[in-house]
């Protein structure tokens, strides 16, 4: 597939077929995120392959659990409509046949400059964006959909670390669900034009 092809191929999606990943297929994936570059090539990134269905569920039950108990304990009813929407948006990845775990660790370079201690994990998370990118480019590239989530880690990020087993430097950024899509995508979202997001100067 045409590398521009694949980029606008791409899309999120949330919805799978039980037809499984093929295991040279995770690896290629793989070998394409770690190809990514990364802050004074540190490469900061760690990934956990999950196919265990028990495992899965657990992970979707710990944040179920987290999610329900922010919905009952908010009275705010903005709030809790869109924790309410939340619920399949930080659960998804438990009905792929592959949940990828991503992880990352603090930038060991220290700040260049002036800049607070989070700069550290600033450049961390830069490095492992652009990891995710490429093996999501990968998925679409191998025939796959797939679709990045933070969700399940802003609710439950140490229950979830606690049941894969990350343990300090590392921490969870998010989780990749992955497999083929349960049915054609829908037409993708409308993007800004060039015009609205691009600026040249000379």
């Amino acid at each position: 597939m045409d590398f521009f092809e694949t980029v606008r191929r791409r899309q999120s999606t949330r919805r799978f077929s039980d037809q499984p990943v093929a295991h040279e297929d995770i690896l290629t994936m793989l070998e394409a995120a770690t190809l990514a570059p990364s802050a004074t090539n540190e490469q900061p990134w760690h990934f956990i392959v999950i196919r265990d269905k028990e495992l899965k569920q657990g992970m979707r039950d710990v944040v179920k659990a987290v999610l329900e108990a922010s919905i009952s304990e908010t009275d705010n009813q903005a709030r809790r409509k869109r924790l309410a929407r939340m619920r399949f948006y930080s659960t998804h990845f438990a009905a792929a046949p592959v949940a990828i775990a991503v992880l990352a660790r603090p930038w060991a370079g220290g700040g260049y400059g002036s800049r607070p201690d989070s700069t550290s994990h600033d450049l961390a998370l830069q490095s492992i964006a652009m990891a995710v990118a490429q093996l999501l480019l990968a998925a679409t590239a191998l025939g796959y959909s797939s679709c990045f989530a933070s969700a399940p880690v802003e609710f439950a990020r140490e229950e979830l670390e606690a049941l894969i087993g990350a343990e300090p430097p590392w921490f969870l950024v998010g989780t990749i669900s992955l497999g083929m899509a349960a049915k054609q995508p829908q037409e993708r979202a409308p993007r800004k034009a060039l015009e609205e997001v691009c600026t040249f100067i000379g």
